[in-house]
């Protein structure tokens, strides 16, 4: 019988997803299941689904968001928010990465950057190590972010 992971405890949770990233499992569906479930538990304000959505639909329309934009569209106050977004982006990363998907916090800049999609220095070396803990090989990091962004611009054309 499958696991539902809605129906667990927050420590059989983290429990489910501690050993699958021990057994180096994290292909498992049920691990893409409970890191969902995780981040809708403990989101600090911020909506998976919604940063999903709002992600897409920029994505769709070959456009940036600020990290404001994604808390506005989790109906979060960014005040509230704004020490938890780094956490929540590299959450919906590691998701994304499961699926195959590309780096979606790579369309999500400050608001100065909507226009350019440039990261800010200290941003940017957030987003390379995040990647290079998923495994993804980086030479160049504005090249390697530049690619990114195309590929979840390509990503929100294709994918239903």
């Amino acid at each position: 019988m499958p696991i539902d992971v809605k129906t667990l405890s927050d420590i059989r949770l983290n429990n489910l997803i501690a050993n699958h990233r021990s057994k180096k499992a994290t292909e498992n569906p049920i691990y893409l299941d409970a890191l969902r479930e995780n981040e809708m538990r403990h989101g600090r304000g911020f909506d998976f689904d919604k940063s999903f959505a709002i992600i897409r639909t920029a994505a769709k329309e070959r456009r940036f968001i600020s990290y404001k934009d994604l808390s506005d569209a989790s109906g979060a106050q960014w005040n509230q928010v704004h020490y938890s977004v780094g956490g929540h982006l590299w959450r919906l990363v590691e998701y994304a990465h499961r699926k195959n998907w590309p780096m979606l916090s790579a369309i999500v800049v400050n608001k100065n950057n909507t226009d350019t999609g440039a990261m800010e220095p200290e941003t940017l070396k957030g987003f390379v190590a995040a990647a290079k803990s998923l495994g993804y090989p980086v030479l160049d990091d504005e090249a390697f972010l530049r690619e990114q962004q195309e590929l979840v611009f390509a990503w929100a054309e294709v994918d239903d």
